[in-house]
């Protein structure tokens, strides 16, 4: 009996103590953890794939083109030059990486698109409507040199996450960017996990915007999230654009030709690309990743992918 009041106090005092001095708060770097900061620069160098050859390569396709960022490209939509690259990036996991990208096309003279991603560990952890100083002072920098600013759309992914609405999770994504003096008008739809594992495409939240396999746009999505282990469901209702103040999705802008890569591949060879666009013209729209690309002196860490 003794040693079970003993123990008994001991837990009482325990409780005490952790109520009582509870543990500091994680230091963070404009409204980043410290820690995720450090050990995200860690794991993207890692994943450089394309290296000076790629850029000189991506250059020289440029060079034969008017080079616009896609809300250009779209605003230009009846009067088209005859050879147009819309130039895309996707911030995906590193917005350093894409700012040194955005200065080397400044040097260039191009401007292009930054769609950041609302659900990437760089918007910080104050939710949707206030994203971190840290993302933002990083998309001053890029729109100071003259590219466009648009939205990453992860918000059916995210909605499936957490039961909120996708329309209140873009609205708000929305408002903490245009609040910072963004003049958001375009979205790109996120490949997440999520969507490839259940089927759908973030970019369906859209009316106008069908899933390329003709699924319904009413459909009843259901998503097992491994990560928290909760099923939830979810019907799409697709919403007008102009809803939010958009103008258009980065998939459906009209391009003629699309060249693209991910995880370090292109979904099509860059030379035989470049050699139909040279000698036929058109309009080509080009999305890049920055994580992938060795950029400001950087060496390549891994071996160049092709398809």
């Amino acid at each position: 009996m003794l040693l079970q009041a003993i123990r008994g106090v001991r837990r009482v005092t325990a409780g005490l103590i952790g109520r009582a001095f509870p543990a500091p708060p994680e230091p963070e770097i404009d409204g980043v953890p410290a820690s995720t900061l450090a050990r995200e620069r860690a794991t993207r160098r890692d994943q450089r794939h394309f290296g000076a050859g790629d850029l000189a390569r991506l250059e020289r396709l440029c060079r034969t083109a008017v080079v616009l960022p896609l809300g250009d490209a779209h605003a230009r939509r009846e009067d088209r030059p005859g050879h147009l690259v819309a130039l895309r990036h996707d911030l995906d996991h590193d917005v350093e990486q894409a700012v040194r990208m955005a200065r080397w096309e400044a040097e260039r003279g191009w401007r292009s698109t930054y769609f950041v991603l609302h659900t990437e560990w760089y918007w910080g952890t104050r939710g949707a409507r206030e994203p971190s100083a840290y993302v933002l002072r990083a998309l001053d920098e890029i729109a100071a040199l003259g590219h466009e600013i648009g939205v990453h759309n992860n918000a059916v992914a995210a909605a499936l996450r957490t039961g909120r609405a996708p329309a209140s999770i873009l609205a708000d994504v929305l408002d903490g960017l245009r609040s910072h003096g963004f003049a958001i008008t375009g979205t790109a739809a996120h490949g997440d996990p999520l969507a490839r594992r259940h089927g759908f495409v973030n970019y369906e939240m859209f009316r106008g915007c069908p899933h390329p396999d003709g699924k319904s746009p009413d459909r009843v999505l259901e998503a097992l999230d491994p990560a928290t282990h909760r099923r939830r469901r979810l019907r799409l209702e697709p919403v007008d654009m102009a809803a939010f103040g958009l103008e258009y999705e980065a998939y459906f802008i009209g391009h003629s030709q699309y060249l693209s890569e991910a995880e370090g591949r292109w979904n099509r060879p860059p030379d035989e690309i470049a050699a139909a666009f040279r000698r036929e013209g058109g309009f080509l729209q080009i999305l890049t990743h920055p994580v992938h690309w060795t950029l400001e002196g950087e060496a390549a860490l891994t071996a160049l992918a092709r398809p």
